[in-house]
């Protein structure tokens, strides 16, 4: 797509899922089972990937979408590196983590060619340290003001990095426990201002963590998605 939206779903404890579908279907699975091992607990994480993989597939097919349009992004905040390590032994090389500290930690550790994916609030403050901390940062996935965008620019043109992926976070349910920019002009303004004035960042879409079993947060994100992609001149399918 040439401006993508993704819907973030909490659908287990300490597990997201990330779609890049017109429609989203989704259920509940678990990242481990109650096991009596970590042996176990570890297995399970990978056979758990694999079971959501065979959903996207189906759910792709069913929305006439090749398989390779969707991305799936493993959550891993408060896993253990050990789970991180296994899922990319089997493949896996797209990560979200929430919080900064636990990311510079597990990026210091893991594999240099995992592609992370920041997923939690990032104060402005810290802009220069997860841009130092965390030289394979993919995607910054909740960018919700121009403060923040700026900083993140200026540190990725003081460190010589490549522009950074970046979503816009959308508040599609009004909940006072989700962040995001408002709908309509908030959403707009943000979006010209990082595809003008940052030139270290690239917009490549939208994001939102929607209200439980409330589909009209995805219509509001989609509606978004054309609005922004109208502003910008962008193309859609």
């Amino acid at each position: 797509l040439g401006l993508p939206v993704i819907l973030t779903c909490m659908i287990a404890p300490h597990c997201k899922q990330l779609f890049k579908l017109p429609r989203i279907y989704t259920r509940s699975f678990k990242m481990s089972s109650q096991t009596n091992t970590p042996e176990t607990a570890l297995s399970d994480v990978v056979s758990n990937a694999h079971v959501v993989n065979e959903r996207i597939q189906a759910c792709a097919e069913a929305a006439g979408r090749p398989r390779d349009s969707v991305r799936l992004v493993a959550v891993s905040k408060t896993k253990p590196a050990e789970a991180i390590q296994q899922l990319y032994d089997a493949g896996y090389r797209h990560f979200g983590e929430n919080y900064l500290q636990e990311l510079t930690e597990k990026a210091a550790i893991l594999p240099k060619d995992i592609h992370w994916h920041f997923i939690g609030h990032l104060q402005s403050s810290k802009a220069s340290k997860i841009t130092k901390d965390v030289p394979n940062l993919y995607m910054l996935e909740t960018i919700d003001s121009e403060k923040l965008a700026n900083k993140v620019n200026n540190a990725r043109g003081t460190a010589g990095l490549p522009p950074l992926k970046v979503f816009i976070q959308v508040d599609t349910s009004g909940e006072a426990t989700k962040s995001g920019v408002d709908t309509g002009s908030e959403l707009l303004s943000l979006a010209t201002f990082i595809t003008q004035q940052c030139p270290n960042l690239r917009l490549a879409g939208l994001m939102t963590i929607g209200a439980p079993d409330d589909a009209t947060c995805f219509d509001k994100l989609a509606h978004s998605r054309v609005e922004v992609a109208e502003l910008l001149k962008i193309s859609i399918e």
